[in-house]
């Protein structure tokens, strides 16, 4: 049996909540904390979870983040300032706006949509606003699916729309699933409209060099990989320290102050589940019902990389909508190969963001659940499916040719991860969970020496790179101030 490791600090995850926490605490200023004074546990061979650089797979010799890609609401994002300043980023070189209006096409049209004849854009933010003011006045108004209240704009204003803006417009709010990564019919209406913060810059440089960055300066021995942890026991009366930590792969960790980090979909697991953590004594009530009034997304990517361009090199990105279709049946567990037009595509032209490449062009194709479940299990079926769609793309004189490689993202199959990030269907409670795990409220723990971080446990960059980042220095102050390193005023 390993000897047990005795330390002030346990971080549970080394995604980029964890790393923040650790890099906070062995780094702020009047930090009283050293390396010896923490352990980090990770549940994967790797450091970074939801953040995964691929440099290894491309025939082009490209690189291509499987998770997150972009930096979200750059007018406030943290993650981005801080990389600029310090000079690990920048912008000109290392990134790309790519947001020009997209072109939009449709499986009964041979070429792209004259959206601004038809005037589809501006009926889609009508709709959009329309969702917005319903909800505005009455937060405790009924939830719906996201599809049924973009019916009932279409049937309330239906003498104001033209018919190709009621035939191509019903579908255009799709997009939304590939923020969320569900289909619109579990998609909260409520919570479907987000209020961004600036652009998206896209980090052509990708995303690990702020895993790099972060890990830098935290020794290799506090840091073990492949040590999935199995059980937290809380109030442990063995010994001078508050909690016991026990991983499948390695010592019992026995510290004063936890910070936990894993994703919310290992959170909820059952104790009883093999990749389930065991809470002794259970977490309280409160805590267990917020993680059940949220879901989890499985946002995903296909690339596909061909020898040359055969689709418009100067479009940034695409939008393929998908044919109406039962609404009852898009978010089933797909059995079967999905027929193409089932689902929306939103591919990213690479061909455009690395228009320096002489070597072939990609494209990176965003899919959600149940699409990326599937795709995700079987890619040899990707082009199949996607083909029939993105033909649509086709240039001038130009043929479509079949990709020389295909690469998926891998985050359904992974025990660690099980899809993206928290998602919002109809009738959740985001704002439950936040308030829980945030530690900013009484959460119903008497020990508040056991914190929360990630994606899920913050409002402000709730579901992105920047907002866990926060999370994990939020909950590493807290405990440099509980523990009287730094003064509570700062």
């Amino acid at each position: 049996m390993s000897k047990p490791i005795e330390v002030e600090v346990c971080i549970i995850g080394g995604g980029v909540s964890g790393l923040k926490a650790a890099h906070t605490l062995l780094n702020y200023s009047e930090s009283k904390y050293s390396s010896k004074d923490l352990i980090l546990l990770e549940a994967q061979d790797r450091l970074g979870g939801r953040i995964f650089t691929d440099r290894t797979s491309s025939k082009l010799g490209l690189s291509y983040d499987l998770g997150a890609s972009w930096f979200h609401d750059s007018l406030n994002n943290v993650v981005l300032e801080e990389s600029i300043n310090d000079g690990s980023f920048n912008v000109m070189e290392d990134g790309y706006y790519d947001d020009k209006d997209m072109k939009v096409f449709a499986s009964d049209k041979d070429g792209p949509l004259d959206v601004n004849d038809m005037r589809l854009h501006r009926v889609a933010e009508d709709l959009e606003k329309f969702i917005e003011l319903y909800y505005f006045d009455d937060l405790d108004k009924k939830d719906m699916p996201l599809y049924k209240i973009v019916g009932m704009f279409m049937e309330k204003h239906s003498s104001r729309l033209t018919t190709e803006q009621k035939k191509y417009c019903n579908t255009m709010l799709r997009y939304l699933e590939l923020w969320y990564g569900i289909t619109w019919d579990k998609i909260s209406a409520k919570y479907s409209i987000m209020d961004h913060q600036g652009r998206n810059l896209f980090n052509k440089k990708g995303y690990d060099f702020v895993i790099n960055k972060l890990s830098r300066d935290i020794p290799e021995d506090r840091i073990l990989l492949a040590h999935p942890v199995t059980s937290i026991i809380r109030n442990n009366k063995n010994g001078d320290k508050k909690v016991a930590v026990e991983s499948a792969n390695g010592p019992t960790v026995y510290c004063n102050y936890l910070i936990v980090t894993v994703p919310q979909s290992i959170l909820s697991l059952s104790p009883l589940h093999i990749h389930g953590i065991t809470w002794t004594p259970p977490l309280p009530s409160n805590i267990t019902n917020a993680l059940e009034s949220i879901h989890f997304g499985a946002l995903g990517k296909v690339i596909f990389e061909f020898d040359s361009c055969w689709w418009d090199i100067n479009e940034d990105r695409f939008e393929i909508l998908a044919d109406s279709t039962d609404d009852s049946l898009l978010s089933e567990s797909l059995k079967l190969p999905p027929k193409s037009f089932s689902f929306p595509v939103f591919a990213v032209n690479y061909a455009a963001v690395h228009k320096n490449s002489t070597k072939g062009a990609s494209l990176c194709i965003l899919t959600q659940s149940p699409l990326t479940d599937y795709l995700e299990s079987h890619p040899d079926q990707a082009w199949s499916y996607f083909k029939p769609m993105l033909a649509k793309l086709k240039f001038s004189d130009h043929e479509v040719s079949d990709p020389i490689n295909t690469i998926t993202s891998n985050w359904t199959n992974n025990p660690y991860v099980r899809g993206s990030y928290s998602a919002v269907e109809s009738g959740d409670d985001p704002l439950d969970i936040i308030t829980q795990l945030s530690g900013e409220h009484d959460c119903g723990l008497t020990d508040k020496n056991i914190r929360f971080a990630g994606e899920h446990t913050i409002l402000d960059g709730s579901g992105c790179v920047h907002g866990a980042y926060m999370s994990g220095q939020r909950e590493a102050i807290w405990i440099l101030k509980d523990s009287g390193a730094i003064s509570t005023a700062e």
